[in-house]
C-alpha cells in the first residue's frame, strides 16, 4: 500500500511538473513590439529560468523574476523598486502575438506602458 501511494505522489508530482514546463513554454523567448511613431522598438525576452530582461532598441532598461501559471505573468522587476505586477496575457494571432491586461500594478509608469504594449515573438 505505502509503495502504491509512493508511486501515485511521485507520478501526480511529475505531472504537474510537465504542465508547468509546458505552460510557461508558450511565453518564453524573446518578442517585441513594432516601431512607435518615433521609431523606438520595444522588447522583452523571457528565459526559461524565470528571469525577463527589458530592452528599448536592443538596449537592456530592465530586469526581473517572473512566474506564469494559467496565462497570469506575474513579475517584479527593478524598475520599479520591487513593486510586483500581476497582468493576463491574451496570446493571439496563433498565439505569435501577445498583449496584457491589467489585474494588479502599484507602478504608475509601468502600468501606462503595459496598457498599449503590443508584441510579437521575434522568431530566429
Amino acid at each position: 500500500m505505502k509503495t502504491v501511494v509512493m508511486r501515485n505522489m511521485l507520478f501526480a508530482g511529475a505531472a504537474i511538473m510537465v504542465f508547468a514546463f509546458i505552460s510557461a513554454e508558450k511565453l518564453v523567448g524573446r518578442w517585441e513590439s513594432q516601431p512607435s511613431a518615433k521609431g523606438n522598438v520595444t522588447g522583452v525576452m523571457f528565459k526559461a529560468d524565470g528571469t525577463l530582461e527589458g530592452y528599448v532598441n536592443k538596449k537592456p532598461f530592465v530586469s526581473g523574476t517572473y512566474s506564469f501559471k494559467d496565462d497570469v505573468i506575474s513579475f517584479t522587476d527593478n524598475g520599479c523598486n520591487g513593486a510586483r505586477a500581476v497582468y493576463k496575457t491574451i496570446f493571439f494571432s496563433n498565439e505569435d502575438s501577445l498583449r496584457f491586461e491589467l489585474i494588479s500594478d502599484s507602478c504608475t509608469d509601468r502600468r501606462d506602458g503595459m496598457s498599449r504594449l503590443v508584441v510579437g515573438r521575434v522568431k530566429n
